[in-house]
């Protein structure tokens, strides 16, 4: 809780998908890349439809009619799109957010307005900065599914995995791999 934020039951995105939860303020940047809707069409985007973004919001303790909510998607798709451009970052859109923050009487870092959409994605962009610089920012990942997407935290010793839940969808694509080899073999 470096913040001044806590989690409570906002983790929608990330118990949604069953993956494991990133390590202290990166919880909060994967559940926001969580929110998105995956492509298989099955789970919605919990900032698209007024209910949901209300009920996500409101774990935060942030108002659902705030404005600012598309700034907010502005902000979870061009975090996404650098995960997926990897080190290949000249395609990655350029999003700033205006949090003031404040060193706290207790010498935390918080932000002067912990209820605003501004300071959710201050805090966002301060736990990637974080992570940036401690080196664990590589773990953060999306599902190589296509179809998926889903944000994980790669808790793997070399930091190798690329599906969030190989069971799923990493059997999905060897399953694919494998029948195409075979199907390449019994043409040649």
């Amino acid at each position: 809780m470096r913040y001044g934020y806590v989690v409570e039951a906002a983790e929608q995105g990330n118990t949604r998908y069953r993956v494991a939860v990133a390590p202290g303020d990166l919880r909060l940047v994967q559940e926001l890349l969580n929110t998105a809707a995956k492509d298989d069409g099955r789970d919605p985007d919990l900032l698209d439809a007024a209910a949901l973004t209300a009920q996500w919001l409101r774990a935060y303790g942030i108002a659902g009619d705030s404005p600012g909510v598309s700034d907010l998607r502005t902000l979870r798709d061009a975090l996404r799109e650098a995960l997926l451009a990897g080190d290949d970052h000249a395609g990655t859109p350029r999003v700033t957010a205006s949090a003031r923050l404040v060193l706290d009487a207790g010498g935390a870092v918080t932000t002067e307005a912990p209820d605003s959409l501004a300071a959710l994605a201050g805090r966002v962009l301060l736990a990637v900065r974080d992570a940036q610089l401690a080196g664990t920012w590589s773990r953060m990942k999306l599902c190589r599914n296509p179809a998926c997407r889903v944000a994980f935290w790669d808790s793997s010793r070399n930091t190798s995995g690329v599906w969030h839940d190989v069971r799923t969808c990493g059997n999905v694509a060897n399953l694919r791999k494998s029948r195409a080899r075979r199907a390449a073999r019994a043409q040649e």
